[in-house]
């Protein structure tokens, strides 16, 4: 494990190197034997986590509405093995234990004390070790009391690996953070659901150096994208994510020449859709062009500007908008994979997310530079859990269009995740 100021680095036996970048927000996985590396973004775990704490809350209430044993999904196990807190509940962590005062003041401080509200999670100090546990007595975290003091900073890095890597209740990585030192020995416990192997994992501090200060070493390295089924070949993903995008003044020239064509070969629904291609690739807008659909006497015209002026808000309109789509492709020409992306979002609203998956391949196949298809994509990523994918997605619509007016939906999910939780960055 190594520890920096602005990154952390671990390797689990048998396996690659991995960085956390906190000042990009990225993770670095290398592959050594090939000289590579692929990054990912922060924000797709603590998305993961985020949304899985209400999964996981849902499956209690079900277990418990049938009377069966939730006890593993209690809300304060669910926080520890996601290391997110429910912010509706107000969590309390008891005080650390305090020396034992003997003599008349301990006698008189514990009578005039009086009694306290039990801590959702109780502190005790038993044998060289803290040990953090439920209100109802199941161990979720252990400490020993001795280990190397490191600065603070490098403190709260070392908690960065726990919360990472292994999980651990926000509260007690809060309190161990504050400590400035690495415990020479942790137990995790309540891990997984009882039973099972990694319920309870140990992790052993054998030994330790002070080094210098360092970037994250990837000299020598290459990037590249290893993508999964589902998404855009990894070539694509690689041309599109790492290099130039077209640029936006050449697309528009591009676009307005193709729409002249099809204006003189009266091919008049082709000639629209390479203005919304436009829109949907660069953000930019077309002066004029909502007022001009509406007077063009063209009955294929007239037709999509009928699908499209009731967008679809629930399952019956959204059944009569994709067939409608489907019809129009016959006519639509070079740009037929315009209605296709606008096709995917109907799906969607159908449930039909493998169609609408299916659909935005083709888009991007069509033209790989297609912002908007990226960012539905990554919408449907995100649906199937996949949230890793979600980014890559989104990492490659970022790179052809920064300023995307669809991507402000991008931008504020991950404010809102670093609002909900800081602890991470």
């Amino acid at each position: 494990m190594r520890l920096r100021r602005g990154w952390n680095g671990d390797r689990e036996p048998e396996k690659q190197e991995v960085f956390l970048d906190f000042a990009r927000r990225r993770r670095i996985d290398l592959d050594e034997s090939a000289r590579t590396y692929v990054e990912g973004s922060l924000y797709s775990g603590i998305c993961f986590r985020h949304f899985e704490l209400s999964n996981r809350e849902h499956v209690r209430a079900v277990i418990a509405a049938g009377q069966g044993d939730a006890s593993d999904f209690e809300p304060v196990v669910m926080e520890h093995q996601l290391s997110v807190l429910d912010k509706a509940r107000v969590r309390t962590l008891a005080e650390a234990p305090a020396p034992r005062r003997t003599g008349l003041g301990g006698l008189l401080r514990s009578a005039f004390s009086g009694p306290k509200k039990p801590s959702d999670i109780s502190v005790q100090s038993e044998a060289g070790y803290t040990v953090y546990a439920t209100a109802e007595g199941r161990r979720l975290l252990a400490y020993s009391d001795d280990g190397p003091r490191v600065e603070p900073d490098l403190g709260r890095r070392f908690v960065q690996f726990l919360r990472y890597r292994y999980g651990g209740h926000p509260l007690i990585l809060e309190r161990l953070a504050s400590e400035g030192r690495v415990p020479r020995e942790i137990q995790y416990g309540a891990k997984e659901m009882r039973g099972f192997p990694r319920d309870i994992v140990k992790l052993r501090l054998l030994s330790a150096a002070d080094v210098p200060d360092t970037g994250i070493p990837l000299e020598g390295y290459r990037r590249v994208v290893r993508g999964r089924p589902g998404l855009p070949d990894d070539a694509t993903l690689e041309r599109v994510t790492f290099g130039d995008a077209p640029d936006s003044t050449q697309v528009r020239e591009r676009r307005q020449t193709e729409a002249k064509e099809s204006v003189d070969a009266g091919r008049m629904l082709e000639s629209v859709l390479a203005f919304f291609e436009l829109t949907l690739q660069t953000g930019e807008a077309v002066p004029g062009l909502g007022d001009a659909i509406q007077h063009i006497p063209d009955a294929d015209v007239r037709r999509f500007r009928e699908v499209m002026s009731r967008p679809p808000s629930n399952k019956e309109e959204a059944s009569a908008m994709a067939p409608a789509l489907v019809a129009l492709r016959a006519v639509a020409g070079r740009h037929a994979h315009v209605l296709m992306s606008l096709e995917a979002g109907a799906r969607r609203a159908l449930g039909e997310s493998q169609e609408a998956r299916a659909l935005l391949l083709k888009v991007i196949e069509a033209n790989p530079y297609f912002t908007g298809a990226y960012k539905d994509l990554g919408y449907i990523c995100v649906s199937d859990w996949d949230m890793g994918a979600a980014w890559l997605c989104w990492d490659a619509a970022r790179n052809i269009a920064p300023g995307h007016h669809l991507l402000k939906d991008v931008s504020a999910l991950e404010e809102m995740l670093a609002t909900e939780h800081p602890e991470y960055f």
